[in-house]
């Protein structure tokens, strides 16, 4: 068995997100390992080595992040010490990784910094790829207690160059465990399951979990056994299942997000975009520049917040939207249509909508918005109504909404 301790003020006051044991036990679980226990703790003396004794007896690996810096508050070590009976001590193997690495930036290591190499007495260093703190092991009754830094960066590179290794050689060979990761949108969680009922059989071999994250969710297809081989098949059998019955809502089948997919088949075709935005206030245009390789199809793109702006920047007569309003659909088309035809682009996207919580009227209330998507054959503009009286979800739904639009558009599929 294995359990996770996770160390930090921070933590269980809640002003962190405890990212670390959420890593562990995913990377542990894609190898076959299962995680029996998580305990969060803070930083006092008292609590770490009360962690450390109060544990499952049938536990054989305690993975413990954290409390291992320079500072008064990294108390892990001392903690481990007193619950194992052993002197702190400067572990020379530590002291001298330690000096190496601060002497590349041509420091000096100060005391400060050096208690980050005083160890329990008999500890075995695990090296730290990417910070100063290093790890350490100790094994007590039959348990292994590994105890890793509390940086997230840095759990990330030890658990791949040390920790995943060492329990595959200490427990032996594990069922193989394969999954794909289906991004939905479109469906509610309630209306996904429904129409998933009995999608697989029942024998246990493949399962499915659902991951929500406003305004999608993550569908995990997770396939386990002893032969590689059939797992990869059960397992692909599984996901042509579930697009036999979602496809349409499935924008990728292997974990990317939306604007990696919208920028890969943007890529694809060798078109470009522009994009005229006024409910989201440049929402969108974050999300594709945040792709790396965006400047290839992204030219430009505008927040037109104002009437005025819309007039001068994307030639909206003012008749038009003094007749029809800003939040319309002859205004989003010609959005679209104006921003296309002003930066010179295949594509052009654009949205304009009452995010609240002020602004709605009985005709138009809050959440109304609207979504267009031009290309030199035609128009597209769709309707909505996000009645989630809430300013940043109508605008984190509408960028979502958008950018699934022109991902149908750039590869010609209708948009409902």
């Amino acid at each position: 068995m294995i359990e996770i301790i996770t160390i930090g003020d921070e933590l269980t006051s809640g002003r962190t997100v405890d990212e670390n044991a959420r890593f562990i036990g995913e990377a542990l679980y894609l190898r076959g390992f299962s995680v029996s226990k998580i305990t969060t703790v803070g930083d006092g003396l008292d609590a770490i080595a009360g962690a450390l004794r109060n544990l499952n007896g049938a536990t054989r690996f305690i993975i413990v992040t954290g409390g291992l810096g320079p500072t008064e508050d990294d108390k892990t070590s001392e903690a481990a010490a007193r619950c194992f009976g052993k002197k702190l001590v400067l572990n020379q193997k530590a002291f001298s990784a330690l000096k190496k690495l601060i002497g590349k930036a041509n420091r000096k290591v100060s005391e400060v910094n050096k208690k980050q190499a005083v160890l329990p007495d008999g500890s075995t260093v695990i090296s730290n790829p990417v910070g100063t703190a290093c790890g350490f092991l100790i094994i007590e009754d039959h348990k292994h207690y590994i105890f890793l830094p509390g940086v997230p960066g840095e759990v990330r590179a030890i658990t791949e160059s040390f920790l995943v290794s060492y329990l595959e050689k200490e427990c032996g060979s594990k069922n193989i465990i394969l999954s794909k990761t289906l991004k939905v949108f479109g469906l509610w969680e309630s209306l996904l399951q429904e129409k998933l009922a009995n999608v697989l059989p029942d024998d246990g071999g493949v399962s499915l979990a659902y991951y929500p994250s406003f305004p999608e969710i993550s569908l995990k297809v997770t396939g386990k056994g002893a032969d590689e081989n059939k797992v990869e098949m059960e397992l692909q059998k599984a996901v042509n299942a579930v697009e036999s019955r979602i496809g349409e809502f499935i924008y990728s089948n292997n974990g990317e997000l939306l604007e990696e997919v919208v920028g890969r088949v943007i890529s694809e075709k060798k078109a470009t975009i522009a994009i005229a935005e006024s409910c989201t206030g440049g929402l969108i245009s974050h999300k594709i520049t945040n792709v790396p390789g965006s400047s290839a199809y992204f030219e430009r793109s505008f927040v037109v917040y104002s009437n005025k702006a819309k007039e001068e920047i994307l030639n909206v007569p003012a008749d038009i939207i003094n007749k029809c309003g800003a939040v319309s659909e002859p205004v989003a088309k010609l959005m679209a249509e104006g921003v296309r035809k002003v930066s010179g682009t295949t594509f052009g996207l654009a949205v304009t909508g009452i995010a609240g919580p002020a602004g709605g009227t009985a005709e138009k209330p809050v959440g109304t918005v609207y979504v267009a998507v031009s290309s030199e054959e035609k128009t597209e503009v769709r309707k909505h109504g996000f009645f989630f009286n809430d300013r940043e979800k109508i605008k984190l739904m509408t960028s979502h909404m958008a950018l699934e639009y022109l991902r149908k558009a750039v590869l010609g599929i209708p948009i409902q």
